[in-house]
């Protein structure tokens, strides 16, 4: 077992561990020059033992620390003159397998993937000889900051907490800050006792977050450690006997104090749950969470931390700010959190409410399944005129959670022009059903030579509202579809001759339009106007669709072939989002 100790086997052990058994330098590694820049010092102690490579999460421990100490090189060796050590790395069960990869200034961005990039997690933990060996590298009376990287205690029966307050008393300006990697806080805390001998910083980490946190504010500590400033000034003026005597020049002294013990980092329990309303029972199902670092990065977005399913889940977070959000369907809440030391428990309010969307015919039958859909989009539009899609081809007869407030519905009855918009209003723990009801009809379309002929084949179909925009374009003997109410007119390619009919349509009149090539085919100048009609009117003086006599087609009804009156309202389908 990891951190076991033998107090047998203290003294033996102790002495050996302080000569250092491992001070070996990586072949080819970069030079390794001894700190002169004036930044303090800090070696990295990083495990490599076999324990490193079980996961955390969906990365091996071992991947995790790496990653994230790339990171913290990169951005703090010009603060801290850093060192690096290894173990573990090279045999499968070695306890004097220690090697010094990196003096005090040699790790930076440019050497840090040559040292540590190859490290595979493989044999025994000594953990007691390598922050030995890292101690010994500066001399005791100069400060030095050893940042060990652990997934657990020494198994080598060497006792971490002895040696720890041995190497305190050899050299005062020592400090041991310990990164613990483990799903488990009670499995890490063994560890604890190496920073609390030597006043570093103990972070037990259950997640890449907590541990890129943790790394952060023990380089922090180190680059920026605390200074007392005295000022010292003489009198104005001294006497001795009545004499007047000079004043001491004004000394300064800057003095840098031995920084306060800190306290241990330590993860605090968050526990979450949700309720659909203020006074509705506690969400048991169905609900996601997701905890977000509450700063964005560079590129804006937030980095996401953890995501659990649980209805009340509960995990360990280390002090900080963070952004927790809860989804329930397409309902959702995000709420920022401060957790402090004391354990919290947070209680999400999400006001949900349902939505069941079905779609009827003019008559009142319903629409079949297959021919209907439903987009869900925002009631606010944009400076364009643009609505936001919530969600696209909505199931009908579905309860959708969504959250309270109002939504628009655009529905479309086929695969043309038969859509409709409305909009509805979601009330919290309340589910609301809205009925759309279509006015559109079924149309069948056939080129035939005679009025009842056989529909002929090899036929290109082209369907135009009144004002001249495509509304649709197939090709077949039989093309179907689904279209609003209102006038239109249609052509029909066959044979390199064009062949048009205008036509109207009524709520639920379901119809076939013939199309005859014995009335003979259609004249360029025709065509033309078909596909180009002349400008609405202005408002007020023009015809609109459903006004006048019954069944109006957008014809003089004296003459069939006319050219296609603008009825004045443009029957465009609705832009679909």
């Amino acid at each position: 077992m990891r951190g076991k100790r033998f107090a047998t086997l203290k003294l033996l052990l102790l002495p050996a561990c302080l000569v250092g058994a491992g001070l070996a330098t990586a072949e080819g590694a970069p030079p390794v020059p001894a700190p002169s820049s004036g930044l303090p010092a800090a070696i990295v102690v990083f495990d490599a033992s076999r324990s490193m490579g079980d996961k955390l999460g969906d990365k091996a421990k071992l991947d995790t620390a790496r990653i994230e100490l790339s990171k913290a090189v990169t951005q703090y060796s010009d603060q801290v003159s850093l060192g690096l050590i290894t173990f573990g790395h090279r045999q499968k069960s070695n306890c004097a397998d220690v090697e010094v990869l990196a003096k005090p200034g040699a790790l930076n961005a440019r050497t840090y993937e040559k040292l540590l990039g190859d490290i595979k997690a493989k044999g025994q933990a000594p953990i007691v000889a390598a922050i030995s060996d890292a101690a010994s590298l500066v001399g005791s009376d100069e400060p030095l900051d050893i940042i060990l990287i652990a997934a657990g205690g020494d198994t080598c029966d060497a006792d971490i907490c002895v040696t720890a307050d041995a190497l305190k008393q050899t050299s005062k300006g020592l400090r041991i800050h310990v990164l613990a990697l483990g799903d488990k806080t009670d499995d890490l805390k063994p560890l604890s006792c190496a920073a609390t001998a030597t006043g570093g910083m103990f972070v037990a980490a259950t997640n890449a977050g907590e541990f890129e946190k943790g790394l952060a504010a023990v380089l922090d500590g180190i680059a920026n450690p605390p200074i007392a400033n005295e000022t010292m000034a003489a009198a104005d003026a001294m006497t001795t006997q009545g004499a007047p005597m000079a004043a001491p020049a004004e000394t300064s002294v800057q003095r840098a104090l031995p920084p306060p013990k800190p306290e241990p980092i330590v993860p605090v329990t968050a526990s979450f749950k949700a309720r659909i309303t203020e006074i509705g029972p506690k969400l048991q199902k169905g609900i996601t969470w997701r905890i977000y670092d509450a700063k964005a990065g560079i590129d804006g977005k937030y980095k996401i931390l953890s995501t659990h399913r649980e209805s009340a889940p509960s995990t360990e977070l280390l002090p900080g700010e963070y952004l927790v959000n809860a989804a329930y369907g397409l309902s959702n809440l995000t709420k920022k959190i401060k957790v402090e030391k004391e354990a919290i428990d947070e209680t999400f309010i999400l006001n949900t409410g349902g939505l069941a969307l079905r779609a009827v015919q003019p008559d009142g039958q319903p629409c079949t399944d297959g021919s209907v859909r439903f987009d869900i989009l925002s009631d606010e539009e944009d400076q364009f005129g643009k609505r936001e899609t919530i969600l696209a081809d909505a199931a009908p007869r579905t309860a959708i959670r969504l959250n309270a407030g109002a939504y628009h519905i655009v529905s479309l009855y086929g695969d043309a022009n038969a859509n409709v918009g409305v909009d509805v209003t979601v009330e919290p723990g309340r589910i609301t059903e809205a009925t759309i009801k279509h006015n559109g009809a079924n149309i069948i379309f056939r080129l035939v030579q005679t009025t009842g002929g056989e529909a002929l084949a090899n036929t290109k179909w082209k369907i135009l509202t009144s004002a001249g925009d495509t509304v649709k374009s197939n090709a077949g003997a039989l093309p179907t579809h689904i279209l609003a109410a209102g006038s239109y007119a249609v052509v029909a390619e066959h044979g390199g001759l064009n062949y048009t009919r205008k036509f109207s349509i009524d709520p639920g009149d379901d119809q076939q339009i013939e199309v005859i090539i014995a009335n003979g085919p259609t004249s360029p100048e025709a065509l033309s106007a078909l596909l180009d009609p002349p400008e609405a009117p202005a408002p007020g003086t023009g015809t609109l669709a459903g006004d006048g006599p019954p069944k109006f087609n957008g014809f003089k009804p004296a003459d069939p072939n006319a050219p296609l009156i603008n009825p004045g309202t443009l029957f465009r389908p609705s832009s679909r989002r």
